[in-house]
């Protein structure tokens, strides 16, 4: 110690400490009141320089004592004001930098930093000068990183304004605040941990970055916590590159995430950003302002991303609000797809690399959408297309690079609305898997509730709903692969309120389908191979009707077995279809059906069959031309229903038609309404073709197999009304009813039929018969009546062809038809009772025949006219008519009776034509066997038909029977002779004209007669009288006998006597409807009698 103190109190030591306490003085002494104005000018001086600009320093203090130092007031200025500045800088620096050979700063703190920059244009900026220069290479070699150690690093209160000239917009970054604890190179800090932090608000956003980093040790490792508050992106919305075609009109940006850096020896990098991420209230749109892309947030939270090891691991997504617009234009362009095409062509292609970069390993743990819309646009086609999808939400579970695991859809609902369209409430997906390597898809429920589609079909044809867009087809890459086809199965579906409507305008009226309250419900629905689902729909149909089907359900290969129950489906809506081929209006209508349906597709061949009834129920069709019911019935019944397709058969158990009407009308021009009943198609015009060849004709198609038990039929009526006639005439058959069994199309067989009615209210009509329309060949023998119809009713017809009311008389008719072999053979018998004319009428139509005549011909004594008309005629003649041959033979009955009423008479009564006239022998009275034979069956048609009156009219002709009456004389002239010999021998005879000369006896009495003729005779030479033979006698007497006019008219007068006398006498006919007409001139063709009815 005394040694220590001995060195210390030597004079050498005491003069080197004076010298050192001097020193250190005259350093204080520099450092408080020397350097600061020294060092301030030299800043002025190199800062001035350096910055091409004038720099202003307020004060420095240095504190030689502390080693530290504060700069303060400092500020640079440029053209349009300061450039740059701060208010206070202080340093602090620690003695071991004089051990460490090395700056070591213990506390660096800048406070009140100010930074203003301005961009003038492209490009330049006001400091674009000073960047030039700065960004020139150093010249000079590395020579390592320096050796310092700066601890305590503070920025406070900073602030950046960035003035952007030719956008017009001003960016302020403000309340900066820095602090690095520690930075160092030094070995000793190497491993020292450093704490930084870094806030600032940026434009009106916090900015928040804290962490710690070794950056200067072997093996570099730096983490950085980053957090951002809502940091406005549209505000770089003016430095995006043009060439981008988006613009970002809204997008806050908000990250807690923390980076972390590590540089390993050897090379290997890693860098691990970990955290959250949210860009909130985004609103892109196009350059040109149309709206596309929003949402108010996206939420990332990240598990991993490396893109040095090219790994990005995301643990979730969650997007809420997205706001998504999807347009087509009129050339078929997707903005989306157009967008895309702009990107890609503005964006370079990345540079080929001698290695291919390893591939990306990603992983996404769960993606969540809520409150989503999509708004579609579509102008491609004729008619726009707009719609929307709200309510948008999915959730997705874990998915990565590999899609070795199934995709797991966790739920998914939207809601849809294209207008009255198509209307989707809510649907639900839940619980569905999407397997990539085996392409199948499992869904474990779908919901669908309150969902609306409307269908319109135009005046045109077209369909107008959600017309498909025509996007632009898209550049062929090749013919594509065929690929597996995908599976889907759907474990649950469950729609309620589903409603559909079809408004066809094609049509007219407009047909109008609607569905409510659908609700369908399935199990294992999809396209599974050999596996079956179940199926339940239930649904209001038009209104008033329901239908329920419900079954199993099968798509590959497709079969299906389903019980069908519909009730009450109305028909009036189906008025447009068939009043295409129908001229009647459908105003309503009800179908019910119940049975079971069954159908399959084996290799493209359908297979279906149904068994079950089916009824068409309170059917009412109008006649729209004449404004009145055409056809109505309340239950047309189809039960034990058993239908086939392939092959085609159908069995039928039973029909029932109950309580039917159908009306008749013939219309005022003469055209009956049933004939209009089927539309006929506009004709066509005739195109000349060619002569083909007549072809091969091909064998009948064989018979469908059908078979009806039984049809009945139940209180039906048939309502007649003939409005051509005046006054009108309308009838009704009634009460009709019956039944036809066993109806099948089995050759061989036949159904019996028999059905009642009533005609008129009081006429019974009978129908019964054996037939089988539906054979090949079609049979028939049938048998009809109706009795006692009353005529009266007819005066209509009657007066207006026939000029006469009928006052009374009743029609029964007997039909008899048989067809086999397309062979027609029928028997008609008509039986009118009492037919009686009553008062003329006075018609332009009324015949000009004398139909009381025809009447009278046709009714017996008793009132009555019986008729038979038999017809027969083959169904291969295609002029073959039943009803057109019933007409014709009737009317030429009633023709002929008028005109030829003497052969109708012969036709009934025997004589045939020749009844009309009796022929005599020339100049003779008597009655032959032949015209006995003609008086007796014109005597017993009188005698049947007491209303007839016969006038009887005598003919001669000149030119035959004026020598017959000279025969006569000359006869009776011989009967007299032969007369005067019986006398004298005492014979008994009363007169001369009943006795005959025998051929034997005939020479002598002419010889008689000859001579006592008084007319020159010849003579011989003597003058006695010749000898003539008979036939010269004969001569000589005819030339020579007189015969007067007045006798032929005798002649005529006696011949109608006899026949007179004869009809009354023989024949029984009253005198009083017998008359004598004399003959209104000379007769040719031979002596008779004539005959006419009255």
């Amino acid at each position: 110690m005394s040694q220590l103190r001995d060195a210390v109190d030597s004079p050498r030591n005491r003069r080197y400490g004076k010298w050192l306490a001097g020193g250190f003085l005259a350093l204080v002494l520099l450092g408080f009141f020397v350097a600061p104005p020294v060092l301030k000018s030299v800043l002025l001086s190199q800062l001035g320089k350096a910055l091409h600009r004038e720099v202003a320093i307020e004060r420095i203090d240095i504190n030689p004592l502390a080693l530290s130092a504060t700069v303060a007031g400092v500020s640079v200025r440029g053209e349009g004001g300061e450039a740059a500045g701060f208010d206070t800088l202080y340093v602090n620096l620690s003695a071991r930098s004089l051990f460490q050979f090395a700056a070591v700063v213990d506390e660096i703190r800048l406070d009140g930093l100010r930074i203003a920059v301005t961009r003038l244009d492209e490009g330049r900026y006001d400091i674009s000068d000073l960047l030039d220069k700065w960004m020139q290479p150093d010249d000079e070699p590395d020579s390592g990183p320096p050796r310092f150690s700066v601890n305590n690093i503070q920025l406070l209160g900073g602030k950046v304004v960035f003035a952007d000239q030719p956008r017009e917009r001003v960016h302020t970054i403000s309340d900066i605040n820095l602090a690095l604890p520690f930075i160092s190179s030094l070995p000793y800090q190497a491993e020292v941990l450093v704490q930084p932090m870094f806030s600032a608000n940026i434009n009106g956003s916090q900015f928040n970055l804290d962490g710690r980093t070794t950056p200067f040790a072997d093996g570099r490792e730096s983490e950085l916590n980053l957090v951002l508050d809502d940091f406005d992106l549209s505000t770089l919305q003016p430095y995006l590159p043009a060439v981008v075609p988006l613009r970002i009109d809204s997008a806050l940006l908000a990250t807690q995430l923390k980076a972390v850096f590590k540089e390993l020896p050897g090379g290997v990098n890693s860098l691990a950003l970990i955290g959250k991420t949210q860009i909130s209230a985004l609103k892109l749109a196009t350059r040109e302002g149309q709206p596309l892309l929003g949402w108010k947030t996206l939420a990332v939270d990240l598990d991993q991303i490396d893109p040095f090891n090219r790994v990005v691991a995301v643990h979730k997504v969650a997007l809420d609000g997205v706001d998504l617009n999807l347009a087509v234009n009129r050339a078929g362009e997707l903005n989306l797809l157009a967008l895309a095409q702009k990107l890609t062509a503005a964006v370079p292609a990345p540079e080929k690399t001698a290695e291919a970069p390893a591939p990306l390993g990603w992983s996404l743990g769960e993606f969540v959408m809520s409150n989503g819309l999509v708004r579609w646009n579509d102008t491609s086609g004729a008619q726009p297309v707009v719609g929307e999808v709200r309510e948008l939400a999915l959730r997705v579970g874990r998915v990565d690079s590999k899609l070795a695991a199934p995709l797991e859809i966790t739920e998914a609902s939207w809601q849809l609305d294209f207008g009255e369209r198509f209307q989707v409430g809510k649907m639900g997906i839940k619980g569905a898997r999407v397997d990539l390597a085996t392409q199948r898809i499992d869904v474990a429920e779908v919901s669908n509730s309150a969902t609306r589609i409307a269908v319109t079909r135009n005046a045109a044809g077209a369909i107008e709903w959600l017309t498909p867009p025509q996007l632009k087809p898209a550049a062929s890459k090749g013919k594509p692969s065929e690929a597996r086809p995908w599976l889907a199965q759907i474990a649950r579906l469950d729609v309620d309120d589903l409603g559909l409507r079809f408004e066809d305008r094609s049509v007219k009226p407009a047909a109008l389908q609607q569905i409510d309250g659908l609700s369908i419900h399935g199990e294992k629905l999809g396209n599974v191979p050999n596996e079956k689902g179940r199926l339940i729909l239930k649904a209001a149909v038009n209104k008033q009707g329901s239908l329920e089907i419900a079954g199993d359900l099968q798509a590959v290969p497709f079969a299906a077995t389903l019980k069908v129950d519909g009730k009450a489906i109305p028909l009036n809506g189906l008025q447009g279809y068939s009043g295409q081929y129908l001229n009647v209006t459908l105003q309503r209508g009800l179908f019910s059906s119940q049975g079971e349906v069954v159908v399959s597709l084996d290799q493209d061949k359908l297979k279906a069959a149904y068994k079950g009834s089916a009824t068409l129920g309170n059917l009412l069709a109008v006649d729209p031309d004449n404004k009145a019911d055409f056809l109505k019935w309340k239950s047309l019944h189809f039960a034990g229903i058993d239908f086939r397709l392939d092959p085609l058969a159908v069995n039928i158990r039973e029909i029932a038609l109950s309580d039917f009407f159908s009306r008749l009308i013939l219309n005022r021009d003469g055209h009956l309404n049933v004939a209009d009943i089927v539309r006929k198609p506009p004709a066509e015009t005739p195109v000349a073709a060619e002569a083909a060849p007549v072809a091969a004709a091909t064998p009948a198609e064989p018979v469908v197999p059908v078979r009806i038990g039984k049809v009945t039929l139940n209180n039906g009526t048939v309502n007649f009304s003939d409005f051509f006639v005046k006054p009108n005439y309308t009838v009704n058959v009634g009460k009709l009813g019956g039944r036809v069994t066993g109806l099948s199309s089995t050759e061989g067989t036949t159904a019996d039929m028999e059905l009642r009615g009533v005609y008129g209210g009081s006429a019974p009509v009978l129908v019964t018969a054996k037939l089988n329309p539906l054979a090949a060949q079609a049979y028939l023998d049938l048998q009809a009546e109706v009795k006692g119809v009353d005529l009266t009713g007819f005066s209509p017809y009657s007066g207006k062809y026939a000029g006469y009311v009928i006052d009374k008389g009743k029609l029964t008719l007997n039909v008899a038809y048989k067809l086999e072999n397309k062979q027609l053979t029928a028997d008609n018998h008509l039986f009118i009772d009492q037919f009686t004319f009553g008062e003329r009428v006075d018609s332009p139509d009324a015949t000009s025949l004398p139909v009381n005549l025809a009447i009278a011909l046709l009714r017996n004594n008793r009132g009555e006219i019986d008729i038979r008309l038999p017809i027969s005629g083959s169904l291969d003649d295609p002029q073959f008519s039943v009803g057109g041959l019933i007409v014709k033979v009737i009317v030429n009955l009633f023709v002929k009776a008028v005109t030829s009423p003497f052969a109708l008479l012969g036709s009934m009564f025997g004589g045939g034509e020749e009844l009309s006239n009796l022929a005599f022998v020339a100049g003779r009275t008597q009655l032959d066997a032949a015209a006995l034979g003609k008086l007796e069956a014109l005597a017993r048609a009188l005698n049947e038909r007491s209303a007839l009156k016969l006038e009887i009219t005598g003919q001669a002709d000149p030119e035959i029977d004026r020598e017959g009456v000279k025969r006569v004389a000359i006869e009776r002239a011989m009967q007299k002779e032969k007369f005067a010999d019986l006398q004298k021998k005492g014979g008994d005879v009363e007169s001369a004209d009943m006795l005959r000369i025998e051929p034997e006896e005939y020479k002598t009495y002419l010889t008689r007669v000859y001579r006592a003729a008084k007319f020159p005779k010849p003579r011989n030479f003597i003058g006695l009288q010749k000898e003539l033979p008979v036939d010269e006698m004969e001569k000589l007497m005819l030339a020579n006998l007189p015969a007067a006019d007045g006798d032929l008219s005798q002649l005529a007068r006696q011949r109608a006597e006899n026949v007179q006398q004869w009809l009354i006498e023989q024949g029984k006919v009253p005198a009083e409807r017998i008359f004598l007409v004399p003959a209104k001139g000379p007769a040719t063709g031979g002596g008779r009698v004539d005959f006419a009815l009255r």
